[in-house]
């Protein structure tokens, strides 16, 4: 498998765990405001799921988090990640943009993994322009989401909001469409690690504006939560 890096120990990345964390490379998507591009494209090593495991102290992890990237573009990298999680009876969380819903339903059907994180970027007529992926996202979206629910796994689906590109209607969008999920959480845009340099020069919303994009939500999902840079906030 080709592999972008290793985390031992995250606490912010598993909800209530302490997880290690695995990047895989490479993603099918281009967002001007990715965190990971240069690390997911430059920095690869080919590893066996063995060697990422036999590479890491897990004296304190009790989960895994398979992060990237697009983890789903090495779906048998993927699957025997989760294979060794599971014989550690370590709970599994996988991140993704939701662009291959047939390599997660088989995932969900074979019990391998616990929690979803899908990324829903932006209202559907924008993914073109914001991430460069066209291919009737909507629906695959729908059908993790429905996968998910129907097996009893964890998904929260979640937004990045970029001010200028973005706005209130994305999450009106957004919010009615993934309303089935267990968590919607809308996170703040971090300007000052964005890929682009463009996107840099953007000015994240202040944190009363990101409060007020989650009482939208919360017209549509159940749960929502708003994810600043240094809190994370239940809407009621």
């Amino acid at each position: 498998m080709k592999v972008s890096g290793i985390v031992e120990l995250s606490t912010i990345d598993y909800p209530k765990h302490a997880s290690a964390v695995v990047f895989l490379a490479e993603c099918n998507m281009y967002c001007g405001y990715c965190q990971n591009y240069e690390f997911i494209t430059k920095n690869i090593s080919e590893m066996s799921a063995k060697e990422v495991f036999e590479s890491m102290d897990l004296m304190f992890a009790d989960a895994l988090v398979i992060s990237g990237g697009e983890p789903t573009l090495q779906p048998e990298a993927v699957k025997e990640l989760c294979k060794l999680a599971k014989e550690k009876n370590f709970p599994v969380k996988l991140d993704t943009n939701g662009t291959n819903p047939e390599v997660i339903k088989k995932l969900v059907s074979e019990k391998l993994i616990d929690y979803v994180a899908l990324d829903v970027k932006c209202s559907f007529e924008k993914y073109g322009q914001i991430t460069g992926y066209t291919t009737k996202i909507n629906e695959k979206i729908l059908e993790i989401i429905s996968a998910c629910k129907k097996e009893g796994i964890f998904i929260e689906c979640r937004t990045t909001f970029i001010p200028g590109l973005m706005d209130k209607l994305d999450i009106t969008e957004i919010s009615k469409t993934v309303k089935d999920c267990d968590l919607y959480s809308i996170q703040k845009y971090d300007s000052e690690h964005a890929h682009s340099e463009e996107m840099q020069k953007i000015k994240p919303l202040s944190d009363v504006e990101m409060m007020e994009l989650g009482k939208i939500a919360k017209e549509h999902v159940k749960n929502v939560i708003v994810r600043t840079f240094v809190n994370e906030i239940s809407i009621k």
